[in-house]
């Protein structure tokens, strides 16, 4: 992994995760994959443990600071927080008066985005389509799971949900936000931000951290020695996370389960435009927005050691 000093493209890439993150269905990690730095977060994260005091320790402040890549990671979080603290709002005034275009505009950065991560990779046997296949089956899964009761709301429960909900935010397409309503908990944890709850907080980004240090140590060993498998498993979750973008829904169940609908049939559920041609227009804009950003980054994910 190539290590560089202070780079505004990450700062932007960071914006672009914190608005994907907001959104239940879809993941910050598919917008750090289709940018090309989703590895370099993966070896970043993965790098962060006791070896690193040590660095400290023998070479100081500045050796250590380079050894963990945290003017990359630090960027990328600062990026994360700004579009989280600008956007949030936003698209939730979007999802809750115009869903349908909404929601197309992420179909076309999905759908785009699965071509970008595939086309890559060199194996393309069938340990890679089982892969590929495995990973459409389990998104699918969890996008027709039937709503979860919530859990509560405490310091415990909070922690939990954002150990949980962390492992989706950094694979792609699958969303820690979509986790949270699955479990419950994603009303508490937007009413909590709103509210400025510091205890609450502190205890989900607790859980966050601690899920996020044990699960991506995992994701970088499997990256390092089954590079095309993974990538072909993640690709099958993307694929599988249209299900859950399908613009033309209703949400049932107090808004965790859902009902699809053909375009002609929601527009009579809903008594009004079906918005069809504006869908498809916002679709077109999302898979040219993904092919612009691979000019940006026009290397991904190539393997860095070959699958055994």
């Amino acid at each position: 992994m190539t290590r560089r000093a202070w780079r505004p493209g990450v700062y932007v890439r960071g914006l672009a995760m914190g608005a994907a993150d907001v959104v239940p269905g879809v993941s910050g990690g598919t917008l750090a994959l289709i940018t090309g730095i989703y590895e370099e977060l993966i070896d970043t994260l993965g790098g962060i443990g006791p070896r690193l005091l040590a660095v400290w320790r023998r070479e100081g402040f500045v050796a250590f600071w380079r050894a963990g890549n945290f003017t990359f990671l630090f960027t990328l979080l600062a990026g994360i927080l700004t579009s989280i603290a600008l956007l949030a709002r936003l698209l939730t005034w979007l999802l809750e008066h115009h869903p349908v275009p909404v929601w197309a505009f992420f179909c076309g950065l999905i759908l785009a985005s699965i071509v970008l991560v595939l086309a890559p990779l060199r194996q393309r046997g069938p340990p890679q389509w089982l892969a590929f296949t495995a990973g459409t089956g389990l998104a699918v899964a969890i996008a027709l799971a039937p709503g979860l009761t919530a859990l509560g709301v405490s310091p415990l429960v909070f922690f939990l949900g954002g150990a949980v909900a962390i492992c989706a935010m950094i694979l792609p397409g699958i969303s820690g936000s979509f986790i949270l309503l699955l479990l419950g908990l994603y009303p508490s944890v937007l009413a909590a931000v709103e509210q400025g709850d510091w205890p609450l907080l502190l205890a989900f980004m607790a859980g966050c951290a601690c899920g996020l240090l044990a699960f991506v140590r995992l994701l970088k060993w499997l990256l390092h020695r089954y590079h095309d498998t993974v990538m072909a498993l993640l690709g099958g979750f993307m694929a599988g996370s249209l299900v859950k973008l399908w613009p033309w829904r209703l949400p049932m169940d107090q808004g965790v389960s859902e009902r699809w609908l053909w375009p002609a049939d929601y527009a009579r559920v809903v008594d009004g435009g079906s918005q069809l041609g504006l869908a498809l227009l916002m679709m077109a804009v999302g898979l040219v927005l993904v092919w612009l950003l691979s000019f940006a980054a026009p290397v991904h994910n190539e393997a860095t050691a070959t699958d055994e």
